[in-house]
């Protein structure tokens, strides 16, 4: 299952459980409901995502810093290239998110950080991160395009 189908199934489970959610309402919920949770439930492939928190998390960012940090904690300020890598991950509600981290000189001698990322060991991009509902906020490159234009 590639993941555009994944993202796609766990959205059509997370919205079939909302709606068993707002049919029960305050109402104490039956056997019947009960039933009808863990058959939804049981659609999901080996895990099932635990609400902890209301509050939104931007998993993206938690894994870029994480990344940049154990890229300094490990290689001095001078290491600069693709061969001076560092990986890092955070667990979400879809899986393992890692990032794997380097820095290189950009145009103009500029330094920048590179990453590629991961969801489960597939490799992901932001789009497909930013639409499993992973990243809270814009990229650098979409901000910079808003404050200019």
């Amino acid at each position: 299952m590639n993941l555009t189908t994944a993202l796609a199934r766990e959205t059509t489970i997370a919205e079939a459980l909302r709606a068993v959610d707002e049919a029960i309402g305050d109402e104490v919920p039956g056997e019947q409901a009960f039933r009808i949770i863990a058959a939804i439930k049981a659609l999901r492939p080996n895990r099932s995502p635990e609400v902890a928190e209301l509050e939104r998390i931007d998993y993206l960012e938690m894994v870029q810093r994480n990344a940049r940090a154990a890229w300094n904690s490990r290689y001095a300020a001078g290491s600069i290239g693709p061969e001076y890598d560092a990986v890092a991950g955070v667990d979400t509600p879809l899986g393992r998110l890692k990032a794997l981290t380097w820095r290189r000189v950009w145009r103009g001698g500029k330094i920048a950080w590179a990453s590629e990322y991961y969801l489960d060991d597939d490799p992901v991009s932001i789009t497909e991160i930013r639409a499993a509902g992973l990243a809270q906020r814009p990229t650098t490159r979409n901000r910079r395009k808003k404050q200019t234009g």
